[in-house]
């Protein structure tokens, strides 16, 4: 085929050359338009890629038994040049991909997520403001902030759950994230990543994690949702990039500080339910078939007092007293709450035993 092989190794090189050339120019491609796009690459560009390496490899293989072979040997490596050569041109044609190196499938959205009713009017005008907030470009970061137990979670899991069910929502993809107490930038890209289906169990620094992160979330507009933030962090150094048109902050916390040193623009405080609307969710948590007597509802309304309007508390106590129909069982549980509170100064601390779950 060729008048020597020394001829042959130069046509080898510069085929190898060529292929790794087009071979870069696809991972550029691939590297800049799966997270804008929303797309995966297809199994055929996955597949010419893996081959792509193995033929490296075997270049590299011949090259290193041409170096410590001798003349006669290099007649016997001509045929393994021959096919490698070969190999290769097929896969530089292989790769124009003229079809395109992308499915035409948009990457999951978020999953609607299970939750309870919202109880009362200032939940359901929280949600609203939720919603009008998101419609304006100038607002980037919402911060959801209030005691524990008061239902900050539950807001946000309706404003994740309406976004995913309307048909017509031009807000963007929306994603779920719990940060929780055991925060570390690591992890949250970790957390982050994996909802909007990002590899980077291959990238170590955090740096370089965060660049990519960063490219995946602004892919187009779409809407992060950081539930239990404890502590402030630079949103910059896990990778979240607010932008107009691009990536929107949703965030839970009990501080008001930390939503403010997060850099949000609205604040929705989310307070304790009035005592008529306490005293309807524990009756509905209670689900009594019977009336209560007298005594009893007299009991169970200053249980309820004890949960200082505060959901979680009041869901987990009444769903406790389910059934319970002894007045010494009731009158227990009211002495177990006072005495828990005594020497407290406010809501939170008189329901502490209940917000352990929280």
């Amino acid at each position: 085929m060729f008048g020597n092989f020394g001829e042959k190794m130069e046509t080898l090189k510069s085929t190898f050359g060529r292929l790794c050339s087009r071979e870069a120019d696809i991972n550029k491609e691939l590297e800049y338009a799966e997270p804008r796009s929303g797309k995966k690459r297809k199994r055929e560009v996955e597949n010419w890629l893996e081959n792509i390496k193995k033929r490296r490899n075997e270049f590299l293989s011949l090259e290193q038994d041409v170096k410590e072979s001798g003349i006669l040997s290099h007649l016997q490596l001509g045929r393994r040049t021959d096919n490698l050569i070969r190999e290769m041109k097929e896969l530089f044609e292989q790769g124009e991909f003229s079809e395109g190196l992308l499915l035409d499938v948009l990457e999951t959205k978020g999953e609607p997520l299970l939750s309870t009713n919202l109880i009362g009017e200032a939940f359901q005008r929280n949600k609203q403001k939720i919603l009008e907030c998101l419609k304006k470009k100038e607002v980037l970061c919402i911060g959801i902030y209030g005691m524990g137990g008061a239902g900050k979670t539950t807001l946000a899991i309706h404003i994740n759950n309406f976004l995913l069910e309307k048909s017509n929502n031009t807000l963007g993809d929306v994603s779920w994230v719990t940060v929780s107490q055991e925060f570390s930038i690591h992890k949250l890209q970790h957390d982050i990543a994996k909802v909007v289906n990002l590899e980077l169990s291959d990238v170590d620094d955090v740096k370089s994690r965060a660049a990519k992160l960063s490219q995946a979330l602004i892919r187009r507009k779409s809407i992060l949702i950081l539930d239990d933030v404890w502590k402030c962090f630079p949103l910059e150094e896990v990778g979240i990039c607010i932008r107009v048109n691009g990536c929107k902050l949703i965030l839970t916390t009990r501080s008001l500080d930390v939503c403010r040193r997060m850099g949000c623009s609205e604040f929705i405080k989310v307070e304790p339910l009035p005592e008529k609307e306490a005293w309807t969710l524990f009756r509905e948590k209670l689900g009594q078939p019977l009336a209560l007597s007298p005594d009893i509802e007299k009991i169970a309304q200053s249980v309820a007092k004890r949960c200082a309007g505060l959901p979680l508390g009041i869901t987990v106590m009444a769903g406790s007293m389910r059934g319970v129909d002894d007045i010494c069982d009731w009158r227990h549980v009211l002495e177990e709450l006072e005495n828990s509170a005594s020497g407290q100064g406010d809501m939170e601390n008189e329901v502490f035993p209940l917000l352990k779950l929280s």
